[in-house]
């Protein structure tokens, strides 16, 4: 209760009061002057393009054509791309697509296996490096987790074995 009272007689006092005002007075900005600059903001984009056209060609410079923005949402990655088509459209509409030579069609969905494959192999290396850190036992993981390795195990065998096919 002392640093209570004692809180309240400051407040109470005449040097308190007075800087409580002076501090409500006090101004951020100070005594700054308005913008020096005349006609510094245009009133829309026309009228800022025809001032800059101006000053552009006083100054013997030459005005680049505007160019048109998209307003696009940013571009999916072309693997997400592949794997929506593969999704979506059946094996027999893909071979008949013709807006791609089946070179091409092969070629880009092997890129598109290594985009994968690099994209799986990170994943892998951080679980493996986070298990290795954090001493975690084979035992602590669900029995689910090891049928899913297992299982993981057997695809990368079968993909392995076409991958083989492919090449050769």
């Amino acid at each position: 209760m002392r640093v209570e009272n004692f809180i309240k007689k400051l407040k109470e006092s005449e040097s308190y009061r007075k800087f409580a005002e002076e501090l409500q007075e006090a101004s951020v900005t100070g005594n700054v002057a308005g913008y020096d600059t005349p006609n510094a903001f245009a009133a829309s984009e026309k009228e800022f393009e025809d001032r800059v056209e101006d000053s552009i060609e006083t100054y013997g410079y030459t005005m680049v054509p505007k160019q048109k923005r998209k307003h696009s949402i940013a571009k999916e990655s072309t693997y997400k791309q592949a794997m929506s088509a593969l999704t979506e459209v059946s094996y027999k509409s893909y071979k008949t697509d013709e807006t791609k030579s089946t070179n091409q069609k092969i070629n880009s969905s092997i890129k598109e296996i290594n985009r994968a494959i690099y994209e799986i192999e990170r994943v892998v290396n951080h679980a493996s490096k986070l298990k290795t850190e954090m001493n975690v036992d084979q035992r602590s993981l669900w029995g689910s987790s090891h049928n899913r390795l297992r299982k993981i195990g057997e695809r990368l065998n079968r993909i392995s074995k076409k991958i083989n096919e492919l090449g050769a």
